[in-house]
């Protein structure tokens, strides 16, 4: 089969994506990706640097899939509902694609710090959950109570996969559990935020 350039990254994207949820990304190479892809073992070299340079468009790909599944899972709801919502989305992706979860987060396979695209595309992915935590606490407040949302999902996620505390069937009542917890957190940090202001004005 004749690739033109542009297909050609695209087949073997596909194929790195496919092969790394079964090998994971340390067993993926360059060579056997393009073999996968129907390519020739030195096609991969006229898009890629390296591994790693493979390995960030994939985790670029992630952060993307990621974002946008919190987005249309929580973007109709709000409050609480919104946060569970965008919580299950996020347990759920880790739970579906778990060598993609683990490349996406793990330093040692790709530094995305290196790579613009697959750094924005992270930033992205916490965009999506903070724009949720930020219809729950007052704006000075959103940071900080997004993290604790993000590391609690994030967390939870990472356990499943890796020490399979749980079967998958329980991230819905997990994810609204969770997203109680902080909720009620960014209750107190309303109420503390309102009572200073009420101080001050005082």
């Amino acid at each position: 089969m004749t690739y033109h350039h542009g297909d050609a990254r695209a087949a073997l994207i596909a194929a790195a994506g496919e092969w790394l949820e079964e090998v994971g990304a340390a067993g993926l190479s360059l060579r056997g990706v393009a073999e996968r892809a129907g390519l020739s073992r030195q096609a991969p070299y006229n898009h890629f640097a390296d591994k790693e340079a493979m390995l960030a468009v994939l985790a670029a790909q992630g952060f993307e899939r990621l974002a946008a599944a919190v987005r249309a899972a929580s973007g109709w709801r709000a409050g609480v509902a919104a946060l569970a919502a965008a919580g299950e989305a996020y347990i759920g992706f880790a739970q579906a694609r778990p060598a993609l979860f683990r490349l996406m987060f793990a330093r040692e396979l790709v530094d995305i710090a290196r790579f613009p695209e697959a750094a924005a595309a992270a930033g992205d992915a916490l965009a999506a959950l903070t724009q949720v935590v930020a219809g729950l606490c007052p704006a000075a407040r959103v940071a900080d109570v997004s993290l604790a949302a993000w590391s609690i999902v994030h967390g939870y996620a990472t356990l499943t996969n890796e020490a399979g505390i749980e079967p998958p069937a329980r991230r819905t009542a997990r994810a609204r559990q969770f997203a109680e917890i902080v909720a009620a957190s960014a209750r107190t940090a309303a109420d503390g935020t309102n009572t200073r202001s009420r101080e001050h004005g005082a």
